[in-house]
């Protein structure tokens, strides 16, 4: 018994069965959880340490090198990479696809300890251990500005940071920026030598005697009392009264040789926002957290304490990852509206309202179903999966029109309405299912997509298949069952007589339609003459899709034919800078100022510039809805511009997309935008390409999974200045290629040094080593934290740390007094000095030194591909010293091992999907016309990308590809498999072949239509926004799909001509081929055997 048959059967538990999909689906989407990026954790382990005040060369041998070496023993390891810069190490440890990072996290920081014996002794910290995953990247950026100064916009942020990270789902709130709170000690070198008291004796007091000591119990008659000895400073000025010392019998205080300031910590950074000193909060969420229901706490929180914040302080959100998700959100609503009213419009002119609104429950009830699927596998709404539920949807409807159209068409022949769902839906019930599987095999191979490209478009296979398996339920189940309670045909439309029995009303039902009405007499007359020219059609169908590959070529230009991922408009850009190394905060402030002034605009007449300008109203724009806002540039598109610049570059996150030092600029959403954005970027390229003091680049905010730069190259050996001139020479190459900009690399031709060389027979002898000298070195230059100010509920460092008047001094090192076991004696007498230039930065490789090239490429005139194409060519012969390579990677790694894995998938799903049209037809030639018009409606997706302007996207143009193939294929399954029906009814080849073409041009024709008018808005951006009950003229989602949507949309156009006309030339040709071949052999066979029958008087057996 056919699933359809029982369900029609029961009918009324059917029913039943669609209110509880209803409520659970309904209830199951709700509480799915909204997140931007996917909850991947990816292969990937960082190892950060800190040394402050250390040189990279230092670093690199004391630190880097030590935990590379324990670390190579590690199993699964793809690759590990690693910066020294000063003051800091950073380890990335890169894991082969598929390894279980909770089992790599434990066992790599097992290995960092084993080399903590090996680094220094002095570390503050040890080395940190953390792995990725990207749905605990920052969510929201909240900025605070305003003329209050910094140290109350950080006062008020730490306030929010306590209450944003009570919210349930918040992992952390972080600020940065803003000044922070020191008690600072600091001694006079003149008085210590003077007392002959060493500096590092005031570490030792001060740590000694600012702690509360328990001296346990103590009895005091019949009772027991706890001994406490307390001695935590109450006060800063406590610290004045300490004794560092004796001279001459006397005790020597703080206060004789240092002065105590109550002040702030060197400013690590300055922070701005469209002119105004500010200061950041940022917010990352636990994993598996709704993003909309933090961002709307959060919303709340700011708007509850904002009227108790001082005039002018303004909270501005830099990012808000939420807002992504309610637009990709609604986008995907907006959609399941627009095709249930698209399908119900389309096919109310064929079937009729009330039929029509049974097939258009196929798609909210397949979503519900594969909202309780998606969440019992843990399945977020993300923006992955919500892209795949928007691409499902054209697809959706396809299986309920072939089996509702099938119903209707049975009971337009006279059949009872419960016989015509039975027999009807068990007509059809077997190709649609192989239909939806072979759809289903195109895209499960790509569930094997390794890497991280893989774990981030993995959840699209996973949310497709799901959803078109619930579609095949909702058609194989639902509608049959619905269509039997409800379905109506008018009694006009009956070609049954009224007369005639059951039998031959049943009969009715199974024969093909009756050709009637201009448009069918004239798809049969058309078909027919197609029979009859069979070579013709078939060589003009080749023949097209060559047209038509050639026509997009012409049309999109022979060097940009394909690209990686699309390239959409921006919604921010950063503009980096590369300072020279040895730069201080203000030299790199400066920098910033003049490209902040650059992107703000021309100053103006009183010589005030808007950016720096003591209001916020320096510029009246309208957006493209005619709203008016005051923005920082003359540039009517920028919303903000985020100036960040640092005292020491330390190093940065393998996925952040921008320098230490940078501008960030954020453009007005899409929809308020007067013209794309992206052109306004190239004016900012133009504003900033001179400005001195810098190397400066523009990069663009990424989106979707880290991939590295389109031009990347790997530069290996051990003398680090013959990389860099390497680089130099590698960089002139790269910049004659047309359309390459933003070339750099990140060679530090040298860090402003002085080398303080110990002689060491010289200091042994008045009781020194070298590791006291520096130890003394970096308490009087760098600063050491001794202690711990408590006061309240917060604590403060206390340091240690000579006067900056002091530390700026250049002769003051010869002058400087340290202490010996017989008394003070000049730093000179023990040390000479050096001024040499250090390397700024230290990266390696896989344990190799290595220097990096990147460049930007201009995707709108040349995709990358070419661009690394050239370059490789370039570079193929470029001379190199022995032991000295070149590699490309980055984007062209990534780009290759997607290619790669791609040509696998597809050559997965031909062999599964063949595997599944054998099983159907049990036949060979039968699949190869339905592949065959699967390769020919390419010529369509060419068109459509010819038409659009589009190169031909490897991931989402492929992705349309796909789709494409499981709706032709759809098609082509259901109209063989009636041509075969009706043959083994008896009816003859070129009769059945017309009939079904005749009988299947509705579905198809309705499949087509509701398919292509369901993806419109994603190639236009135009839709109705049900939300908001207005017409949406653009949309940021549609730059995304629109790739994917229009081979879809031209592709099923193309395929739907192919259906009708070509796969049935096609069945023919190989009908008539096979038969004529049968005829051959049977002929040759009678000729061998002739003789036999003559000698033995038998006659050959038939041959039917």
């Amino acid at each position: 018994m056919m699933i359809s048959d029982l369900a029609v059967r029961k009918r009324t538990s059917v029913a039943v069965l669609t209110l509880v999909i209803l409520v659970f689906g309904l209830i199951a989407y709700l509480e799915m959880p909204r997140e931007s990026d996917p909850d991947i954790t990816i292969p990937y382990v960082f190892v950060s340490s800190r040394y402050p005040g250390v040189a990279p060369e230092d670093i690199e041998k004391s630190i880097t090198i030590p935990i590379e070496k324990k670390l190579k023993s590690l199993e699964g390891v793809k690759k590990i990479s690693s910066t020294s810069m000063e003051g800091s190490s950073s380890i990335v440890i890169e894991f082969i696809a598929g390894t279980d990072i909770d089992e790599v996290l434990p066992k790599t920081k097992d290995k960092v300890d084993l080399a903590r014996p090996d680094l220094p002794s002095d570390m503050e910290d040890d080395p940190e251990v953390t792995e990725v995953n990207f749905a605990e990247m920052p969510i929201i950026v909240i900025s605070l500005s305003g003329p209050v100064g910094l140290v109350r916009l950080k006062q008020i942020a730490e306030d929010i940071e306590e209450e944003i990270e009570s919210i349930k789902g918040v992992l952390e709130a972080e600020v940065t920026g803003g000044l922070e709170r020191e008690i600072r000690v600091e001694p006079s070198p003149e008085k210590l030598a003077y007392f002959g008291i060493p500096i590092t004796n005031l570490q030792n007091v001060i740590s000694g005697e600012n702690r509360n000591v328990s001296g346990g119990t103590i009895r005091m008659g019949d009772g027991r009392f706890r001994l406490r000895v307390p001695g935590e400073f109450e006060t800063p000025d406590d610290i004045y009264g300490l004794v560092i010392g004796l001279h001459k019998g006397r005790p020597v205080y703080l206060k004789d040789a240092a002065r105590v300031v109550d002040g702030f910590k060197d400013e690590a950074g300055v922070s701005r926002l469209n002119g105004h000193s500010a200061v950041n909060i940022q917010v990352k969420k636990r994993s598996g957290e709704n993003i909309l229901h933090i961002a709307d706490q959060i919303d709340s929180l700011l708007e509850k304490r904002r009227p108790s914040w001082p005039n002018g302080v303004t909270a501005t959100k830099l990012m808000d990852k939420a807002d992504d998700v309610r637009m990709m959100v609604s986008d995907l609503e907006n959609n399941i509206i627009t095709g249930l009213i698209l399908v119900v419009a389309v096919l109310f002119f064929v079937m009729g309202i009330r039929n029509a609104i049974l097939v258009s429950l196929a798609i909210p009830f397949s979503m519900f179903i594969s909202f309780m699927i998606l969440h019992a596998m843990g399945i977020t709404l993300n923006m992955v999966v919500l892209f795949s539920l928007t691409l499902s949807l054209g697809m959706l409807v396809d299986n309920a029109i072939v089996i509702v159209e099938n119903i209707f068409r049975y009971m337009e022949q006279g059949v009872p309405r419960i016989n015509a769902a039975v027999k009807a839906a068990a007509e059809v019930a077997q190709p649609v299912t192989a239909s939806t599987l072979t759809t289903v095999a195109a895209f499960f191979p790509m569930i094997f997509w390794p890497g991280i490209m893989g774990e981030f478009m993995g959840y699209l296979p996973r949310t497709v298949i799901v959803t078109l398996s619930s579609s095949l339920f909702v058609a194989l189940v639902i509608n049959p069952a619905l269509a039997s309670i409800f379905m109506r045909v008018p009694f006009s439309r009956r070609a049954a007589a009224r007369g005639a029995d059951a039998g031959e009303v049943e009969k009715a039902g199974e024969a093909p339609i009756e050709v009637k009405g201009p448009f069918l007499s004239a798809y049969r007359s058309f078909l027919g003459a197609a029979l009859r020219n069979r070579i013709p059609v078939v060589i003009l169908s080749f023949l097209s899709l060559v047209i038509m590959f050639m026509v997009w070529l012409f049309a999109i230009g022979v060097e940009k034919p394909v690209e990686f991922f699309p390239d959409i408009d921006p919604k921010a850009i950063y503009v980096n800078l590369d300072m020279p190394e040895g730069a201080d905060l203000d030299y790199s402030d400066r920098v910033a100022r003049a490209v902040e002034a650059a992107v703000c605009g021309p100053a103006a007449e009183d010589g005030a510039h808007p950016c720096f300008a003591g209001s916020r109203g320096d510029k009246i724009h309208q957006t493209a809805t005619g709203v008016e806002f005051s923005g920082p540039s003359d540039m009517d598109d920028i919303k903000y511009v985020y100036s960040r610049a640092v005292a020491v570059a330390g190093g940065k996150s393998a996925f952040e997309g921008n320098l230490p030092n940078h501008i960030g600029v954020q453009f007005l959403d899409m929809k308020d935008r007067l013209k794309p954005s992206s052109g306004t970027v190239e004016d900012i390229r133009r504003r900033v390409a001179d400005i001195p003091g810098a190397g400066i680049t523009v990069s663009k905010q990424q989106e979707g999974p880290p991939t590295g730069a389109p031009i990347n190259i790997e530069i290996t050996g051990e003398d680090f200045n013959a990389l860099g001139r390497i680089s130099a020479e590698i960089v002139d190459h790269i910049e004659k290629i047309p359309f390459v900009r933003d070339i750099r690399d990140d060679y530090v031709s040298g860090s402003p040094t002085v080398k303080l060389k110990v002689d060491r027979q010289k200091a042994a002898l008045v009781g020194l080593s070298t590791e006291t000298v520096g130890f003394i070195m970096k308490v009087a230059f760098n600063g050491i934290k001794v202690s711990t100010y408590r006061e309240g509920d917060e604590d403060y460092d206390i340091t240690v740390q000579l006067p900056e008047s002091r530390r700026r001094q250049t002769d003051f090192l010869r002058e400087f007094l340290i202490p010996t076991p017989s008394g003070m004696i000049p730093l000179s007498s023990i040390a000479t000095f050096e001024v040499t230039g250090g390397l700024g930065k230290i990266s390696r490789i896989n344990h190799e030194r290595v220097v990096t090239v990147k460049a930007e490429v201009d995707e709108k005139h040349i995709p990358g591909p070419v661009v690394r194409a050239q370059a490789e060519k370039m570079l193929a012969d470029f001379p190199l010293p022995p032991g000295y390579s070149i590699r490309f990677t980055g984007e062209n790694e990534a780009q290759e091992e997607s290619q790669a894995f791609l040509t696998k998938a597809f050559a997965a799903a031909i062999f599964l999907i063949m595997l599944i049209l054998v099983t159907q037809f049990n036949s060979v030639s039968q699949p190869i016309i339905i592949i065959t018009s699967v390769i020919l409606s390419l010529g369509g997706v060419f068109f459509g990308l010819a038409v659009m302007r589009m190169p031909f996207g490897i991931i989402m143009t492929g992705v349309g590809v796909i789709s494409l193939a499981g709706v032709v294929v759809n098609n082509a399954i259901v109209l063989i498999d009636y041509i075969n029906r009706l043959k083994e009814r008896g009816m003859p080849t070129y009769e059945a072949i017309i009939a079904a073409g005749c009988t299947r041009l509705r579905p198809v024709l309705l499949t087509a239509a509701t398919t292509i008018l369901g993806l419109l808005p994603m190639v236009t951006g135009v839709a109705f926004d049900f939300h908001l009950m207005e017409i949406s003229w653009v949309s940021e989602s549609s730059q995304w799909w629109r790739s994917m949507a229009s081979a879809v949309i031209f592709g099923l156009t193309l395929a739907t001509v192919l259906t009708l006309l070509v796969v049935p030339v096609l069945y023919s040709l190989v009908y008539t081929t096979s038969r004529a071949a049968g005829s051959g052999v049977r002929k040759v066979r009678r000729a061998y055997w002739a003789p036999f029958y003559r000698i033995t008087g038998t006659k050959p057996p038939h041959e039917g």
